[in-house]
């Protein structure tokens, strides 16, 4: 489980990687346009439809090292007042809603991408298919739905883990 975790991880910080890189991508290409526009009345075109293709596979990029490094917003209050073991409890509470809303969104990525394929959609300039970069995000989407389905995992055993050795996305464990 160790590697299968290890790897997973490893794939979801390059793909975090990968959709920074578009990101900044972006930024330089809007930024580009901004100036050509002021200083020589000549946009860039074709920028609108860039951004509106790629920010979907930005965006579901990174969620896959997001739910690995557990990097979402989260309350502690009660697990604090608890203790360890409602600590545990509740960390796997929220794993599995995690995983749910995760699944309900990948679920939807693939007929949605199907939609636009059936319907030819295309971007308005540049008339890029826009299927691909959707079928690309719900890939990413279920990745995500993997490395929570792992974390779940994770999660559970923390829950009867007894001893205090560290597990392997736990924040506090030493560096090697």
């Amino acid at each position: 489980m160790t590697m299968v975790w290890t790897r997973s991880l490893g794939l979801a910080r390059a793909l975090a990687l990968v959709g920074f890189t578009g990101l900044l991508i972006l930024a330089l290409m809007t930024t580009l346009d901004v100036l050509l526009r002021w200083l020589f009345k000549a946009p860039l075109q074709g920028v609108n439809d860039v951004s509106s293709v790629v920010m979907a596979v930005v965006i579901a990029a990174c969620i896959p090292a997001n739910l690995a490094m557990k990097q979402n917003i989260r309350v502690e209050v009660f697990g604090a007042l608890g203790g360890r073991r409602v600590h545990n409890v509740l960390e796997v509470l929220s794993s599995v809603l995690t995983l749910v809303f995760i699944l309900m969104i990948a679920w939807q990525f693939v007929p949605y991408a199907a939609s636009l394929k059936a319907g030819g959609d295309r971007t308005w300039v540049l008339g890029w298919p826009v299927w691909p970069w959707w079928s690309v995000a719900a890939v990413m989407m279920w990745l995500a739905a993997f490395v929570q389905a792992m974390v779940l995992v994770i999660d559970v055993i923390a829950l009867f883990h007894r001893t205090d050795d560290p597990l392997p996305h736990d924040d506090t464990a030493p560096a090697a």
